[in-house]
């Protein structure tokens, strides 16, 4: 038994544009289009987003020394060689352009780029110490402020709306009723699903609706059985965890255990500067608690450039300083698969993008290279914005509901979460996989939540099936992807979700 909830028919609202999500990916495609465009950005919070907590930097060959064909290498090599070489190819590419956009939107960098694990060269760009998803958020929304053709609408996403010749535009949940949006073209910028887990470093809400709705009337999803664990997580809370930005390796921080020891170095040869499924494979594996410890960066340099660490930890009642060694564990961190899309966010449903965390670029491959995911926001928010000013799309007439019927009951989040951390963590086997798919056919949902809940949960309960079957069928080892009881196999294929056929495995392009 459901729940009809009310429209608001009072509210007239059409757009040229709706970009959903208020991160770095959909502001930089807001900030991309015509001023003459009008466009409504909506979004659950315009202060909280992952691009917010991002302490890393953004990755980019600007430098004589290195150059993007060096970056395109360290990529593929993180990304377990599961990478669309031309898609990484167009990201490196137009890395130094990206750097150039974020500084004309008001970023104002650091003088020289640094180094963190994965890569070959120093190319990570820093704003604002180790906040520098802070420091790019505060300019592009200042930007976003000031542009007249924008406007925001805080709401969630309930349901993407679409007839036979694409979308027409969506459905949010708005002040307590639903709200029709109307739009010819929708950009997904949703995030992605990591909220999933019990041990996260996203937004709580981050629990991939967009992806699922997106799924929903068409677009196909892919690489949903690749989730990346950050390592470095604060051990020092609950989630939302945060991060010990993987440059505090890079200016030479140990990962150590009980006894101090730096145990990396006994399963990869580049220790702390490993990629982050590796260190977080050898952390999960390894016995009793491992720690951070800052101490060889010297006081000075710790505080001096990283003084959002410092800051959290004392917050949570652990000064580096004073202290050294902090508690760590992995935790998920970014969801690499997602809706799959073309060179231009483009999807298989005509008006509608995905761009950042809740596309499937094929990018990142298995595991994504650290400091590329604020790269990416940029580069294809950029290209979408080029994209769909081109391709001309007129709206027809929208039904307009009267009510919406929706669930009131649904698995509920704990229950959820229990699964995923079960079988879906940094080690995966066949045994807990079918365990799961089972427990989450069978879920109870005897306890009555509001609808929007549910139908969060719902969508949730959707994307954790279509993340089992993928895990179970990749049974081998590879990347992010870890199986303790993996069958040797040649892992280069896709595994793709496509509404109302089975599921597909295509081979990647090389």
């Amino acid at each position: 038994m459901g729940a009809l909830i009310k429209m608001t028919p009072e509210l007239d609202l059409s757009f040229d544009v709706v970009v959903i999500g208020a991160g770095i990916a959909g502001l930089s495609v807001a900030l991309s289009l015509p001023p003459t465009l009008r466009i409504a950005i909506i979004s659950r919070s315009f202060t909280v987003t992952s691009s917010h907590w991002a302490k890393g930097g953004v990755a980019a060959a600007c430098k004589h020394g290195d150059e993007p064909a060096e970056h395109l290498r360290d990529t593929i090599e993180a990304g377990g060689g599961l990478n669309d070489p031309d898609q990484v190819a167009l990201l490196v590419g137009a890395a130094p352009e990206a750097i150039d956009f974020l500084q004309r939107q008001g970023v104002d960098f650091e003088v020289k780029p640094e180094r963190e694990a994965g890569h070959s060269q120093p190319r990570i760009w820093h704003a604002d110490g180790d906040a520098t998803g802070g420091a790019i958020m505060r300019a592009l929304s200042t930007r976003q402020r000031e542009a007249p053709n924008l406007t925001e609408i805080e709401g969630s996403l309930i349901e993407i709306l679409n007839d036979d010749n694409g979308v027409v535009g969506i459905m949010i949940a708005h002040r307590g009723s639903l709200v029709l949006v109307r739009s010819p073209r929708v950009v997904l910028a949703s995030g992605g699903a990591t909220g999933l887990w019990s041990d996260h470093t996203s937004p709580n809400s981050n629990l991939g609706n967009g992806i699922v709705n997106a799924y929903r009337v068409g677009a196909s999803v892919a690489d949903l059985e690749f989730t990346q664990f950050h390592p470095t997580a604060i051990a020092l809370s609950t989630s939302p965890l945060s991060l010990a930005t993987e440059a505090l390796r890079g200016a030479g921080a140990w990962i150590v255990d009980d006894e101090g020891k730096r145990f990396l170095f006994e399963a990869d040869p580049a220790g702390e500067l490993a990629t982050r499924d590796k260190v977080a494979r050898i952390m999960y594996r390894h016995p009793g608690q491992a720690y951070l410890d800052p101490r060889p960066i010297g006081r000075e340099n710790l505080e001096r450039r990283f003084p959002t660490f410092v800051q959290d930890c004392r917050q949570r009642g652990h000064d580096p300083v004073l202290h050294g060694p902090v508690p760590i564990r992995p935790a998920a961190h970014y969801t690499i698969g997602g809706v799959l899309t073309g060179s231009y966010g483009e999807t298989s449903v005509p008006g509608l993008y995905a761009i950042g965390e809740c596309a499937s670029t094929g990018v990142h491959g298995a595991n994504r290279l650290a400091s590329n995911s604020l790269l990416e926001g940029v580069v294809f928010g950029r290209r979408a914005a080029d994209h769909l000013v081109d391709v001309s799309r007129t709206l027809h007439g929208v039904y307009y509901p009267g009510s919406v019927d929706l669930p009131t009951r649904a698995p509920t989040r704990a229950s959820l979460t229990h699964l995923v951390d079960g079988a879906l963590g940094i080690e995966r086997n066949a045994s807990a996989i079918s365990s799961a798919t089972e427990r989450l056919v069978n879920a109870s949902s005897t306890v009555e939540m509001g609808p929007c809940n549910a139908w969060e949960l719902t969508l949730a309960s959707e994307l954790i099936s279509m993340m089992l079957i993928a895990a179970r069928e990749r049974s081998g080892t590879v990347g992010s992807h870890t199986r303790s009881d993996e069958r040797p196999e040649d892992p280069n294929y896709r595994l793709t979700f496509v509404k109302g056929s089975t599921l597909r495995r295509e081979v990647r392009p090389k």
